[in-house]
């Protein structure tokens, strides 16, 4: 449209064109956009002879003010619009033409147009007005973002929703915007996930322990009961898709002690409809704690430990009615048939996924601070996503923090896994499974490992 790629054009509506006495109606389909043209024309016009056109019933008595374009008509119209009426050099470069909405004129005019522009520019030359400037923005004290209505949408359904299962786990809500599925709908997504699911089954026969670490990975899912089977037929109510099939990829992680190969879903894949399942769902606030404060936090204790939360995503359910949501195809060898499953977790790659996840954990930090007061301020402010951050100034005080964070997590089904920390005492109550190394501190003066990636 005027030369350019219009986006996201999803819009169209019936429109009727009247001629000016109302005895002729063009019906017709019109895409909406966004933006249509500049004001046209761009300069107010004066050198038309206003003599020559005052018998004429115009179209646009105001032709010559610059105003908004409402409507473009296509090619396909024009012609229909069209009537007995041509008068050639109207002022002398015009054509006028009679239509059903009276006469549009048309062709060049010359018009006098003078144009200036200012430029100001500020002059940075002086160092010490710079480093003043920096002082005073270094010193800043941050500004709480204020939440969006969105995000306290997002609160406010969480908190009506969730519930605690009597085994501790957390059932959360996928937080769908307000206009799905009635104005924001999802189309047919299995067929594009079954193809991208054969692709990457025939990449990974050319590398069979790459394609079993990826079933195994899948597997898991099922044997840990957090996947289940469900039909092949997509979701379906008063005409509006109530499903979404995940494709989903490996990616893999040479440096990992444990999950070499990590499968990662794609909630950004469109469906038939245009939408995602990221498209209908709100994203949620930012509850992410500042991973340079997390670190320097942690490096004021003397004695510190580390934790990573085990599959942390995978161990907080969902609602039943959003499962359909979570829907992918796999088989555990290209020889059986292609099964259709659901995912019963919050799962990595949908992109409510991380504002569940924290939320989850500062919900359990309020609902543990009776009887584990120590891991609430752990879990709300020495935490970054699934990795914790803690110690304390002495001996005893970090055992007693690693001991309330251990069983915090424990009640919400959330394990803590592969613990270190920088005195063997602190490890000792720790169990060999859940260490990041069964050797740390133990037959060397010293170890080493990468904390969130330093």
């Amino acid at each position: 449209m005027g030369g350019t790629v219009v986006k996201n054009v999803n819009k169209v509506c019936q429109i009727t064109f009247c001629s000016a006495d109302l005895t002729q109606m063009i019906d017709a389909q019109a895409i909406i956009l966004p933006k249509l043209t500049k004001f046209l024309p761009t300069v107010r016009v004066s050198s038309i002879d206003l003599e020559e056109l005052s018998h004429l019933p115009l179209a646009d008595p105001q032709y010559s003010i610059p105003s908004k374009i409402d409507v473009v008509i296509g090619s396909d119209i024009t012609p229909q619009i069209l009537t007995e009426g041509l008068l050639r050099n109207v002022s002398g470069t015009l054509l006028a033409q009679n239509t059903i909405f009276g006469w549009i004129l048309s062709g060049p005019v010359a018009e006098k147009v003078s144009t200036f522009s200012t430029h100001v520019t500020e002059c940075t030359d002086d160092p010490t007005n710079q480093l003043l400037r920096q002082f005073w923005e270094q010193e800043e004290v941050h500004q709480t973002q204020q939440r969006s209505a969105d995000d306290e949408y997002c609160e406010a359904l969480y908190r009506t929703t969730t519930i605690r299962e009597e085994d501790g786990r957390y059932r959360v809500k996928l937080p769908f915007k307000s206009e799905f599925p009635a104005n924001l709908a999802l189309g047919y997504s299995r067929p594009a996930a079954q193809q991208q699911y054969i692709s990457i089954e025939r990449t990974l026969e050319r590398k069979p322990e790459l394609r079993d670490n990826y079933s195994e990975v899948l597997n898991e899912y099922l044997t840990m009961d957090h996947m289940e089977p469900a039909s092949q037929q997509e979701i379906i109510r008063d005409g509006k898709y109530l499903s979404f099939y995940l494709p989903h990829h490996a990616v893999i992680k040479p440096d990992s002690k444990t999950t070499k190969v990590r499968v990662v879903f794609n909630a950004s894949k469109m469906s038939h409809s245009g939408n995602s399942l990221n498209d209908v769902l709100h994203t949620g606030p930012i509850l992410q704690n500042d991973l340079m404060l997390v670190i320097l936090k942690w490096r004021l204790y003397k004695f510190v430990f580390n934790g990573d939360i085990e599959k942390m995503y995978r161990q907080i359910l969902i609602h039943e009615e959003d499962k359909d949501f979570h829907r992918i195809v796999f088989r555990k060898h290209p020889t059986l048939p292609i099964q259709d499953f659901r995912l019963k977790t919050v799962t990595f790659g949908i992109n409510c996924a991380p504002y569940l996840a924290i939320r989850t954990l500062h919900q359990l930090a309020h609902d543990c601070q009776d009887e584990y007061p120590l891991a609430k301020d752990i879990l709300l402010n020495e935490t970054y996503v699934d990795d914790i951050l803690s110690g304390g100034h002495n001996i005893q005080s970090t055992l007693n923090s690693i001991t309330q964070v251990i069983e915090a997590l424990k009640s919400a089904g959330l394990p803590l896994r592969k613990m270190s920390a920088n005195h063997p005492e602190i490890l000792k109550p720790v169990p060999d499974p859940d260490l990041l190394a069964v050797d740390f501190l133990k037959f060397h003066d010293s170890s080493s490992t990468k904390i969130l990636g330093i």
